[in-house]
């Protein structure tokens, strides 16, 4: 990975030393105000030519790769007066060192005994909220900063200030808050892989490192020295409030920064290696506190989710249908996240809602662009839709935040819940700076929030997920229950068509029998029958020719294989025209009623079984249309699309359905009332909507009587070499 050029502060002197010669390779440029030596002097010595030989024994004596550790330094020769100490970061080829002057406690006591008091106070905190306050004022007890504030991040990287220890002298930072772009990315990465940070703004700039650095000694001069070298914007920070230092303390969640600890300085304030081996203890032992009380809280709001989905359970198994279940008992979705003032549930397509939301169009559009946008097999959730989805900004006070939750998108079946609109009068700690996208300018300003609900938090989103998941596991069940049926239901379905194809084939013969016995009475003996005679016999050859026809429907609907279908994308205008040709060779007047609107979009499906799909319906129609004054039949296309199929409707004018017949027209064996004196047997319908079904697609009428009869259908297959391939 590569770094900037590393820069230091200037009241440390930094070395990097060759292991094995001792010869220094590079050397921090304000070397000469430290240690009296300028860094090209520097770099003609031994590290025994600046420190006493005792010291660079202990130095070199710490093993490549081993923790940093502290080399006490007394009054050196040639340097200001004052304690020092080196700093050893141990390489296999070489040493960085970092020489640094000792810094006394702002309080008498030492430094094993003021660590052991401050941590004690910090265990016998039971909260988390107490917890970091007491790390806040032990900050500026034992440290000497003048205020300490911890800043909680949110899943969007904003932070706010929960908890402040200040003195008189400095304003309140509490609840003031700041925007991701005041801690930038290259920020967040250094403070997981240092978790002390100290910054002061001199007037001396940061020096540059001179010399030869190898990428070994770079990571450690970017990374374990960065208490060194100061963030852009902390120095902002520092120059725009008139403070001098400022200090950070990570505070890191899983691996991740969940908030941090920031403490400031009116005067320049140093923290040396003790003091940072002490934060480090310190954080960890903030990290710990904070991960238990976390997790205990999430065991407690696991326990209340489980509760309202142990009640929203029982609704479901008593419920007809999964919406009833979660929307219409005692217990609802409502319950299950208490700060949502509304709902809305998608199952088998039908919308249902709950408490204060937007219409149902507006939903529609809402869930459309989510799956459109972030995927419809994504949880997703925002406390400012509008700011995402402009068209939001009409229904703020009641959809300002969303929380999408897909159950099984396959089916369009999914829940979200909205909060309203929450206004607040926030303060802000930060501005942009006009034409520098990147720079801020650190000031306060208060603003009045518009078109936000309250965030969305953990807890929330946990539970949601947890009901995502039982309510797939409902429905896993649920599936696995249909299947036992659908496989009862397929072994009395084999059944029945071997029954049925068995008694087609076994009545043939005999009909064939009488329809020949019939016919040689009509062509041999016609002439000494009476006319009573002449009207039984064609009753006998009408209804062979009726039982014939419903032999072969009977056949035709057993014979259907999906596992032979062969899906392609077929022109609809080209299988009505080629079904006109066939029905026209016995009334060549119907081709001439049959209105095809065109364009039509292109059908997916098996060509020879969608021609019987046309075949059937288109025959019904001009049959059932037949007897009006001008009969009329239309084949088009809807406009309309379901599940991303077009779908299809041929409509006549004819004699209609029956409003209560309408849902059991497709049965097998099952005509309207008004049909007769209409030949048919009842089965093609029945065969149109295996078909249908076999490709996966629906198909329904919409008629009165007398006004003639819709029949909308779509399939939904895609193109495959064959429909029945895994």
């Amino acid at each position: 990975m590569q770094h900037p050029p590393p820069l230091v502060q200037s009241y440390a002197l930094v070395l990097v030393v060759n292991r094995s010669t001792h010869a220094i390779v590079a050397a921090s440029a304000q070397s000469e105000q430290r240690c009296g030596r300028k860094p090209r002097q520097l770099l003609q010595l031994r590290l025994e030519d600046l420190l006493p030989v005792y010291v660079v024994e202990q130095i070199v004596a710490v093993p490549a790769d081993d923790q940093q550790t502290a080399v006490y330094l007394s009054a050196p020769s040639g340097w200001p007066a004052g304690d020092y100490q080196a700093v050893v970061y141990p390489l296999a080829e070489e040493i960085v060192l970092e020489i640094e002057p000792r810094r006394k406690w702002s309080h008498v006591g030492d430094y094993a005994a003021r660590l052991d008091g401050f941590t004690r106070e910090l265990e016998a905190e039971t909260t988390t909220s107490g917890l970091l306050q007491r790390l806040c004022n032990g900050l500026t007890q034992h440290f000497g900063y003048d205020r300490a504030i911890v800043l909680h991040f949110d899943n969007l990287l904003n932070s706010i200030v929960t908890h402040e220890s200040r003195v008189d002298e400095l304003e309140s930072m509490l609840n003031m808050r700041f925007v991701a772009a005041d801690i930038p990315e290259d920020t967040r990465v250094r403070q997981l892989s240092e978790t002390v940070l100290n910054f002061t703004a001199e007037k001396e700039p940061l020096h540059p490192m001179v010399g030869e650095v190898n990428p070994a000694a770079h990571e450690i001069l970017h990374l374990k020295l960065a208490a060194r070298e100061p963030f852009v914007n902390s120095l902002r920070f520092l120059r725009d409030t008139g403070l001098s230092t400022m200090g950070c303390l990570s505070i890191l969640i899983d691996g991740k920064l969940w908030g941090s600890c920031f403490m400031h300085s009116i005067e320049p304030l140093y923290l040396d290696f003790q003091m940072q081996s002490f934060l480090r203890v310190v954080g960890r032992l903030v990290q710990q506190k904070i991960a238990y009380h976390l997790y205990h809280n999430h065991l407690r709001s696991e326990q209340k989710a489980n509760e309202v989905r142990d009640r929203l359970q029982k609704e479901i198994i008593k419920a007809e249908n999964l919406s009833n279940g979660l929307m219409a008992g005692r217990t609802t979705i409502l319950d299950l996240l208490p700060d949502t003032h509304g709902a809305a549930i998608c199952s088998d397509d039908d919308l249902s809602t709950a408490g204060n939301t937007p219409d149902k169009d507006q939903i529609a559009e809402i869930v459309g662009w989510v799956k459109e946008v972030i995927g419809d097999d994504k949880q997703w959730h925002t406390d400012q839709l509008a700011a995402h989805f402009p068209a939001a900004d009409g229904y703020v006070k009641v959809a300002a935040g969303v929380l999408f939750l897909p159950l099984d998108p396959a089916v369009n079946q999914w829940i979200i819940w909205f909060k309203p609109e929450s206004v607040r009068k926030l303060t802000y700690g930060s501005t942009a700076v006009e034409g520098d996208p990147e720079g801020r300018k650190y000031s306060v300003r208060a603003v009045t929030s518009h078109r936000w609900s309250l965030p969305w938090v953990e807890e929330e989103i946990v539970a949601a997920r947890t009901l995502q998941n039982f309510l797939q596991k409902v429905v896993l069940q649920r599936y696995s229950l249909t299947r036992r049926h659908n496989t009862l239901l397929r072994e009395a379905l084999d059944d029945l068509e071997l029954f049925s194809y068995t008694i087609g084939h076994d009545l043939r013969a005999p009909l064939r029998g009488i329809s020949s016995y019939a016919d040689i009475l009509q062509d041999e003996y016609a002439d000494r029958l009476d006319e009573e005679g002449t009207s039984f016999l064609s009753l006998i050859q009408q209804n062979a020719q009726r039982m014939r026809t419903f032999i072969d429907d009977l056949l035709a609907l057993n014979r259907i294989d999906r596992n032979k279908m062969v899906f392609n994308s077929l022109c609809v205008t080209e299988l009505v025209e080629r079904v006109l040709a066939d029905l026209s060779h016995a009334d060549d007047r119907l081709a001439t009623r049959c209105r095809i609107q065109k364009p039509l979009p292109a059908i997916c499906g098996d060509h020879n079984y969608l021609i019987v799909v046309f075949t059937n319906l288109l025959s019904n129609a001009f049959k059932y249309s037949a007897r009006a004054d001008s009969p009329r039949v239309e084949v088009s296309f809807t406009g309309k699309y379901r599940r991303g199929f077009p779908i299809f409707c041929i409509a006549d004018n004819g004699i209609g359905v029956p409003t209560d017949q309408q849902d059991r027209i497709f049965d097998l064996f099952t005509r309207s009332t008004n049909s007769e004196g209409f030949d048919g047997t009842g089965i093609g319908l029945a065969l149109v909507q295996r078909i249908i079904r076999f490709h996966e697609g629906e198909v329904w009428v919409e008629s009165e009587e007398g006004e003639g009869a819709r029949f909308y259908f779509y399939t939904g297959v895609r193109v495959s070499s064959l429909a029945g391939a895994v």
